[in-house]
């Protein structure tokens, strides 16, 4: 074999990463954080691939090890589309309820893509460069019910992005005859969008005096949009695996993929909301208006949203009407820096050849969710504040199978079962996740010796649950007791892979 890669391979390489330069736009997100579905043949499989790989190259991510071995060129390109569907439903009795008891999500559907090149060495040493996006988030909800009212999760997030975009070079080695190992670093390109409305009952008034709710202002009052944004910041690890030929039927594989923590340094901007209040003359929050042409010094009725927009740095009647010592006003635009670990992965299964055409998998998968604890902001002006999330680690058990129905055609089908990560106390708008059950399915053709092409689909089904569209109050605890109604969630994927044996 030769000891040099071939040109094939380096047009290959710079194909890619054009692909990786397409890919890290905003709109590579998935719903759901946690995204397997790296790969069309995998995906029929319900993602049981550890001990055997699908020979597209998606190897890369699911198990580097299969590499090993490998012969020529192999390149893949595809991607996963995800259409959500979910609400949220208040309790009956609840004050929402009495207007609009279900809230829709917004989502569109969402392309997911990933490709991948293997490039067989020697007999003994494979090497590979991937690209995919095993992490995502986006949540988009209304912030309006349907009489005009503020939707009380828009408090909580309303159209949230969440991007995690990997670049894996990869090398594997056949040790023994029945033994392969595999890894690389993983370098990721990150990104995120939260947006959410401020509540002008828990802002403090002037002074760090009482807040505007123990002053009469109802809870809920929409008062600023608030937009943090943080683009293409980086993060590195790792993923290594191994895999080993019990028999000349049965085969073991193990993945493990590191955490990998991601600092990000954007720009927290916002926007005044009109609130429509007017504090009486009587209100402690009155002012005596220079704009009635009648100064003498006893307040008037004043407009809130006139009194709030010194704090966007615009012209409120008392310029001196600021929490913070800031001329410039505390919510005009300002960095905000915070923090994500994507969690660990391990995973282990094993292969069955039951016969010459049926191929039976079952994985078992670790994820590390538990360090995802907390998303703490820290403002350039505004004071610091730590949002709860406590997620716990998950477990996932994933079952496929393969039929050889002609000789260029196999049909797959899956199922797979995961625990949810987001405890009872913090299911909000920003992930109504719950336990899950999925169904695959989907066909491989291979067109010719140099062409194949892999779809599938899969059906997620998530049991309903119930969760929280508001915050803690000042005096209160982070509880199921804050949980106001039910949600529901579904989604339907399709996933398209093309690959090449080149």
């Amino acid at each position: 074999m030769p000891s040099f890669l071939p040109l094939r391979f380096l047009s290959a390489v710079l194909a890619l990463l054009v692909v990786v330069g397409l890919g890290s736009t905003p709109h590579t997100l998935a719903q759901g954080f946690g995204v397997y579905e790296q790969s069309s043949c995998v995906m029929a499989r319900a993602g049981a691939t550890v001990a055997d790989g699908c020979g597209d190259g998606s190897s890369i991510y699911f198990n580097p090890a299969h590499l090993a071995g490998a012969d020529g060129v192999t390149a893949s390109v595809g991607a996963t589309l995800i259409d959500v569907g979910g609400d949220f439903t208040y309790d009956p009795g609840t004050p929402r309820a009495t207007t609009q008891e279900e809230v829709d999500l917004e989502n569109d559907v969402i392309p997911v893509p990933h490709a991948y090149l293997t490039y067989g060495l020697t007999e003994k040493i494979g090497l590979g460069l991937g690209t995919y996006v095993p992490y995502g988030l986006e949540t988009q909800w209304p912030t309006q019910l349907s009489d005009g009212a503020v939707f009380d999760g828009a408090f909580e997030g309303f159209d949230n992005q969440l991007q995690s975009f990997y670049v894996q070079p990869s090398i594997a080695y056949q040790v023994t005859p029945k033994l392969k190992i595999g890894g690389g670093p993983v370098f990721v390109v990150s990104s995120v969008e939260l947006n959410q409305f401020q509540d002008l009952s828990q802002t403090e008034t002037p002074g760090g005096g009482p807040t505007f709710g123990q002053l009469g202002v109802p809870f809920h009052t929409a008062f600023a949009r608030t937009k943090l944004d943080a683009d293409n910041e980086f993060g590195i690890g790792g993923n290594i695996g191994v895999s080993y030929q019990a028999t000349d039927r049965v085969m073991f594989g193990v993945r493990y993929t590191t955490p990998v923590t991601v600092e990000y340094e954007g720009e927290a901007t916002f926007e005044q909301v009109e609130t429509g209040l007017v504090f009486p003359s009587s209100s402690p929050l009155a002012r005596d208006l220079p704009t009635d042409g009648n100064q003498d010094e006893n307040p008037d009725p004043t407009p809130a949203d006139l009194l709030l927009a010194s704090q966007f740095g615009g012209n409120g009647v008392l310029e001196q009407f600021s929490n913070q010592a800031d001329e410039e006003g505390a919510l005009n635009s300002q960095s905000v820096e915070t923090e994500i670990t994507f969690p660990m992965q391990l995973v282990a299964g094993v292969s069955v050849q039951a016969t010459d055409r049926l191929l039976l998998l079952a994985d078992y998968q670790f994820t590390g969710w538990s360090s995802f604890d907390e998303l703490p902001l820290e403002f350039g002006r505004l004071d610091n504040r730590t949002r709860i999330e406590d997620y716990e680690d998950t477990h996932a058990v994933r079952l496929g199978g393969e039929y050889d129905l002609l000789d260029r055609l196999t049909v797959r089908t899956g199922y797979l079962f995961n625990t949810d990560a987001v405890p009872d106390q913090t299911v909000t708008t920003l992930l109504p996740e719950s336990e899950r059950n999925q169904f695959t399915i989907g066909l491989g053709w291979h067109a010719t010796d140099a062409v194949e092409l892999n779809v599938s689909y899969q059906r997620l089904v998530q049991n309903d649950r119930r969760g929280r569209v508001r915050g803690a109050r000042p005096e209160e605890e982070l509880s199921t007791d804050l949980n106001q109604g039910l949600y529901s969630f579904g989604a339907n994927l399709f996933g398209t892979t093309l690959t090449l044996h080149l």
